[in-house]
């Protein structure tokens, strides 16, 4: 009977505990940034190198009404971040992206250090199991929409090198932002 109980404890302990860890890859330790952190800033680094100075303004707004939430949850937050990466990810992997030879290997990077990011934060969202206001949802809703508009940009500019600038700035800004939700919590 003890051992019963002896096992019922130390499963309820274990359960308890991983519940209570919640996403440690968004969790910054005492005086040192998170990972989630780390991967961030070397996916704007790395995106600001592969920029180039094109003529002409870009002809894409960035929507600022999305990124007003802080009424949300921080599980909420986390599963924003992550879909949002993911969309990005997506846009540049379409197998579109003009990238020379010489940049192959700082793409690839960006690329890499993306993929790990939407990984583990999916790995996250899907830990929390959190069940998403509506607001999330229509947030979520707006940002797939704006993501498809930034495809149909590509397309319409024929994936043209000034067409994928506009939308590396426009990433860049996103991915700058995304990194400013997390430092304000």
């Amino acid at each position: 009977m003890s051992s019963i109980s002896l096992w019922m404890c130390l499963v309820l302990t274990i359960f308890t505990w991983h519940k209570t860890i919640g996403c440690t890859w968004m969790k910054t330790p005492p005086r040192s940034p998170s990972m989630f952190q780390v991967f961030s800033n070397n996916t704007i680094t790395i995106l600001q190198k592969m920029g180039h100075k094109v003529s002409g303004e870009p002809h894409i707004t960035f929507p600022d009404k999305q990124y007003r939430f802080d009424h949300l949850k921080a599980d909420e937050q986390i599963a924003f971040i992550s879909q949002t990466l993911n969309t990005v990810k997506k846009l540049y992997s379409s197998g579109k992206y003009e990238s020379t030879s010489s940049n192959q290997k700082t793409f690839d990077k960006f690329m890499n250090d993306l993929y790990r990011q939407t990984s583990e934060l999916d790995q996250c969202v899907k830990a929390m199991k959190t069940r998403l206001s509506k607001s999330v949802k229509r947030v979520n809703k707006k940002m797939s929409l704006y993501f498809k508009f930034l495809v149909n940009y590509l397309k319409l500019a024929e994936y043209s090198a000034s067409s994928w600038e506009d939308i590396r700035s426009v990433v860049l800004a996103h991915l700058q932002r995304l990194d400013m939700t997390l430092s304000s919590q």
